[in-house]
């Protein structure tokens, strides 16, 4: 996590602190109680102590930010805590923002201006969001951040390729489908750029690693997708080479989306996702990395 004000980074308090604020930015302007904040950092064992240590921590976040000349960010809302809306932006708020507009303009037909706000989410991305805090919650809720990730890169393919940006997925997807393997629509997605490209060879190896991935490690051919793109690939089918309509507006993972921007003091980047509500005693929440960050006072 990391905390900016105006450019200049702040120095947040300790393990604890940071996995109270984390919660907090998961859900700003919304009273998180102090028995979730318990359950979070503690992961479901916490000791005797636990409000007092979870007071404690609180005191030590408000104490860094006042020092930074911030003022209250967090205030006391029974049954717990809250982060205050007006004055923190969310990275993972204003990227949710650029992704409803971007499927907002895909399925108006705007499809340029959808790929630019599909590139702004995605630039926001500095990594696995929340990384090195320790809780399984947190965890598994950035989990959810990557597979947005994922999803939203996967949409914006599908654009370009419409697009007939083709030679400019194809280098972007070849890293994406480095990293995720299994991942079928990004390994289709690369095969058509690499085919489009005229790379039909290497097209067809992008397939065979495939397939040769799935069978040693799980078993399994590859979809029907997959290959019925593959025997298109060997055939030179027409259809290969034509550029498909942006597909409709997709559902969003998440449910509800953003808060909308504002220029408030304080702006918390929270690398990026969807909101990770708690729902009983096991519902993970998560994320890898996340910052705070100050527009200008």
């Amino acid at each position: 996590m990391q905390a900016v004000d105006g450019g200049r980074q702040i120095r947040l308090p300790g393990p604890k602190p940071r996995l109270v604020l984390a919660v907090l930015l998961l859900e700003p302007g919304r009273v998180v109680s102090v028995d979730r904040l318990v359950e979070t950092v503690w992961d479901g064992e916490p000791p005797p102590s636990m409000r007092t240590q979870i007071a404690i921590a609180v005191s030590a976040l408000r104490r860094t930010f006042r020092e930074a000349g911030l003022g209250d960010v967090i205030e006391t809302v029974s049954p717990g805590y809250r982060i205050k809306a007006e004055t923190v932006r969310v990275d993972a708020r204003i990227a949710e923002e650029h992704v409803a507009g971007a499927r907002d303009a895909a399925a108006d037909g705007r499809a340029d201006e959808a790929a630019a706000l599909y590139r702004q989410a995605l630039a926001l991305w500095r990594g696995p969001v929340l990384a090195g805090l320790d809780s399984s919650q947190i965890t598994t809720c950035g989990l959810r951040w990557e597979e947005l990730r994922l999803t939203v890169a996967e949409e914006l393919a599908e654009l370009d390729l419409a697009r007939g940006q083709h030679h400019q997925v194809a280098g972007e997807l070849m890293a994406l489908v480095a990293e995720n393997p299994f991942r079928e629509r990004l390994r289709a997605q690369l095969m058509t750029a690499l085919a489009r490209s005229g790379r039909q060879a290497e097209s067809l190896a992008v397939y065979h690693e495939g397939r040769r991935i799935l069978a040693d490690d799980l078993g399994l051919e590859p979809g029907r997708a997959l290959r019925d793109l593959h025997e298109a690939i060997l055939k030179d089918l027409p259809s290969v080479q034509q550029r498909p309509t942006p597909q409709q507006r997709p559902t969003p993972l998440h449910g509800s989306s953003a808060l909308h921007g504002t220029s408030a003091p304080v702006a918390a980047r929270a690398g990026l996702a969807a909101p990770c509500r708690h729902r009983g005693r096991h519902r993970a929440g998560g994320l890898r990395r996340a910052a705070v960050h100050h527009s200008g006072r």
